[in-house]
Order: C-alpha cells, then sequence, then structure tokens
C-alpha cells in the first residue's frame, strides 16, 4: 500500500520533536496493518505504532523503521449493546468521551482530555483523575508480529500502573471493547467540564508536551519533588521545566531531541541528588534504528 517517505515525525508528535521517518503508513483495516507488518518482517525493518503521537520522542534524526498510523483512518465506535462498546484503536479518547457523554454512558470521563488514541490508552493503561483503562476494558483485540490476530480478555492483559503485556512484548493494538454504565447526560458532561477546566487550570495545555514526563514514584509526586528541588522553569535552550506544572517537560518552541533529554538528565540527577528518588520517565524514547 501507498506511505509517504522522509515525514518529518516532529509534525506528528505532540511534543513537537523527531526527524524524519523512512516509511509513514496510514492503513485502513486489519488487513492493510497486516500486509505492512509482513513486508515489514521480509525487509527486517522495524516498526512503531503511531496514534496521536502523545508520549512519544524522536531523535531529531528520525527513524529508520516503519511508522503505522491509525489515527487517520483507523477509528471507529461499534455499540455492541446498552453498555458495551466496541472501538477502533485510532479513535481519540475525546472522541470517545464526546460519543459516551452523547448517550449517557458514564466511567470515561477520566480520559476525555488525555491527548491520545484508545490503542495508546490500552497499551499503557492510561489513567487520570483516579480512573484507569483497567477499570473499563472487558477485551482487546490485537495483532502479533506475524499478523496473527488474538483477541485477550483484560484480566490477562497484565494492566497495572502506565504499564499493559504491551510493555514486554510486541504487538499491535486493533480494538478494545469497554463496559460503561448508565449515567444523566448532563452529569457527565458536567464532569468532563470540571476536569477540562482543572487540565486547563494547572497543566500546561498549551504548549508541546508529552504529558507528563515522569511516572510517579512510590512515595510521592514527581512534580513536587522537581519543585522542591527548585528545578520549575529551567531550561536547555527551548526544553523547560513547565512555570505551570512541574510534571510537565515543554518545548517552547525549538527544542530538539538532545535537548530535553539533557533536560531529563538533570531533572533527575538533582532530585536523586537532594532526594534519592530516581525518577523513571513515562515518555517513550524510539532510538533511531527501531526499537
Amino acid at each position: 500500500m501507498n506511505y509517504e517517505i522522509g515525514k518529518k515525525l516532529k509534525d506528528s508528535t505532540t511534543l513537537k520533536i523527531g526527524g524524519p521517518a523512512a516509511r509513514y503508513y496510514r492503513p485502513g483495516s486489519e488487513e492493510e496493518i497486516r500486509s505492512i507488518l509482513l513486508d515489514a518482517k521480509e525487509c527486517n525493518a522495524p516498526i512503531c505504532m503511531l496514534g496521536k503521537g502523545s508520549n512519544v520522542l524522536f531523535e531529531d534524526e528520525g527513524y529508520d523503521g516503519w511508522i503505522i498510523e491509525t489515527i487517520t483512518n483507523f477509528t471507529g465506535i461499534k455499540q455492541l449493546d446498552p453498555n458495551r462498546v466496541e472501538v477502533l484503536a485510532g479513535t481519540t479518547n475525546e472522541q470517545l468521551a464526546n460519543w459516551l457523554a452523547e448517550r449517557g454512558l458514564g466511567g470515561f470521563e477520566f480520559a476525555s482530555g488525555i491527548p491520545g488514541t484508545v490503542g495508546g490508552a490500552v497499551i499503557m493503561n492510561a489513567g487520570a483523575y483516579g480512573g484507569e483503562i483497567k477499570d473499563i476494558i472487558e477485551s482487546c483485540e490485537w495483532m502479533d508480529e506475524d499478523g496473527n490476530v488474538h483477541n485477550t480478555p483484560a484480566e490477562e492483559l497484565d494492566l497495572s500502573y502506565r504499564h499493559s503485556m504491551f510493555s514486554d512484548r510486541f504487538g499491535i493494538v486493533l480494538k478494545a471493547v469497554f463496559q460503561f454504565e448508565d449515567r444523566d447526560k448532563e452529569d457527565i458532561y458536567h464532569a468532563m467540564d470540571e476536569l477540562h477546566e482543572r487540565r486547563w487550570t494547572r497543566q500546561p495545555m498549551e504548549m508541546p508536551s508529552a504529558g507528563s514526563t515522569f511516572k510517579r514514584p512510590e512515595n510521592g509526586f514527581a512534580s513536587a519533588l522537581i519543585r522542591e528541588c527548585g528545578l520549575q522553569g529551567i531550561s536547555v535552550n527551548d526544553a523547560q521545566v513547565s512555570e505551570k506544572h512541574t510534571g510537565f517537560l515543554i518545548n517552547r518552541g525549538q527544542a530538539s531531541c538532545k535537548d530535553f533529554l539533557e533536560l531529563v538528565r538533570i531533572v533527575q540527577d538533582e532530585v536523586y541528588r537532594k532526594k534519592g528518588i530516581h525518577l523513571e520517565m513515562e515518555v517513550h524514547v524510539i532510538p533511531k534504528e527501531g526499537k
């Protein structure tokens, strides 16, 4: 199928960093995804899945592998019964949240403002404001590197904090089935509006970022540790610790991958020096040579 050569990955990521991709695909069906995978295996080309491009950082030199992007053509929502919904991986969290709210189905409000796709949310067990994907998912359909399709129930997905079985193995999420609950439509919209206001008031939503840069440590919060270490607002060129929310490292315009990673290192070193706690990156760094 058709693909784009040399597409700048900074144009497809929320952090706005990243060089050209060797190949950039926008498949619209499972069969097209399978065809890409089998071709990649024959060519020994690494594969990287991309939804809305949040929570990832590509190198300035680009990516030598093949990108499979789902947000353009691999989207859709299907109601299976009154409370069960099947969602294709490229559907954004915002699209799903609005679709559910209009039908009086609650339980996904927490994810309405997470800037990513449903596929990415499943892979990282996305969560916010007390909710997580593991609370609502029933099953996941995914494809392995040989193009075989599997349907795995939620209890076998190994879902934990920012982790799923896909954190440790290759797998392309195709779709997921979720279970929701009946709720008053106005109450759902009200909850979504409140969370939207909280995000825009407290987080640097107006600036390019990859979301929360660091995972939550066992004791405390990354943002509090960074702030207590006096790192609020420090920068490496255009990469900066947000002054609005220190858990976010932002791109003020022309930050490079090297700038961002150097800032990450400075923050990690200083927090470890002063607090004795190592901050683990939540953002996934994709090397030029592939995973």
